[in-house]
């Protein structure tokens, strides 16, 4: 699951910082232009790619492992998206929640782009856990903490009694494996067009973890005005304990007056839980 903050040792390692950055004019002032950052989303994964395209795919979102003995060891793959100006410090840590042993940890510097979500990913091979339990993968900003994600290994006693979100983002399609572990494909970092006003279909793909019983979830899209430009009707969570929820939001037509920051709003059972930018640009 994961846990919003405030903001919202390794020896080898692989980081990757992405950023789209498109050309912008001094009346292109509908982007942030705030150097606070915002955190918009992090899940551990079996692998982070591209596509032709250049969007993100992430293959084999999960929350739970199954090791065979211990100490255990596998790649972790931590997958972040942000928003945001300037340059930021990014920290990532895994470590046992009851003995408090670190299994992990790095820091890095990273450009936060202008005009689109930036995405860091950090991968730590070969991470070695000494024994079952929850570990948390810890994400700090500028030293703060901006939030923390469970990953369970060999525990199936600890999960969320109620959903908790794990991701939201737009992509080309969603899916659940016989495992339980998710894929997202196409997540791109800015929508762009030719000229405006627009019109754009695409989907959006909502991962929730946990918890038991029927739940609704809604989402609206606001311009970057605030005015409501296109919602989805309610779709249920199927909640099971343990396991990922997929739902994903289909939208035709939706109206794209100008470029600029929309904003994506997503409900549970009727309340805001989650609010982040869905960037508009020209190309």
């Amino acid at each position: 699951m994961l846990r919003a903050g405030p903001v919202l040792s390794v020896s080898l390692f692989c980081v990757v910082a992405l950023t789209c950055v498109c050309a912008r004019t001094a009346a292109d002032d509908a982007f942030t232009d705030s150097a606070s950052a915002q955190f918009l989303g992090l899940v551990v994964a079996n692998e982070v790619g591209h596509d032709a395209a250049g969007n993100i795919v992430l293959t084999g979102i999960h929350h739970t492992s199954l090791a065979n003995g211990f100490p255990h060891q596998e790649d972790v793959c931590v997958y972040t998206r942000w928003s945001g100006l300037g340059s930021h410090d990014i920290g990532i840590s895994i470590w046992n929640m009851d003995t408090e042993e670190t299994v992990a940890e790095a820091a890095h510097e990273v450009e936060f782009a202008p005009t689109a979500v930036t995405t860091f990913i950090q991968v730590f091979p070969h991470a070695k856990f000494p024994t079952s339990g929850t570990y948390a993968v810890e994400v700090t900003l500028d030293g703060d903490l901006a939030a923390e994600y469970s990953l369970f290994i060999n525990v199936d006693d600890s999960y969320p009694d109620t959903p908790e979100l794990v991701l939201s983002v737009p992509a080309e399609s969603g899916t659940l494996d016989r495992a339980g572990n998710a894929s997202v494909a196409g997540i791109p970092d800015v929508l762009s067009f030719h000229k405006f006003p627009a019109q754009e279909s695409f989907e959006l793909v909502t991962l929730w973890f946990s918890g038991e019983g029927s739940h609704q979830q809604r989402v609206e899209i606001l311009d970057p005005t605030g005015v409501p430009v296109a919602s989805s009707p309610a779709h249920e969570i199927r909640a099971d304990y343990g396991k990922l929820e997929l739902l994903t939001d289909s939208f035709r037509d939706v109206p794209l007056a100008v470029r600029g920051t929309y904003t994506v709003v997503l409900y549970m059972d009727g309340e805001d839980v989650f609010e982040y930018p869905l960037p508009v640009s020209r190309n």
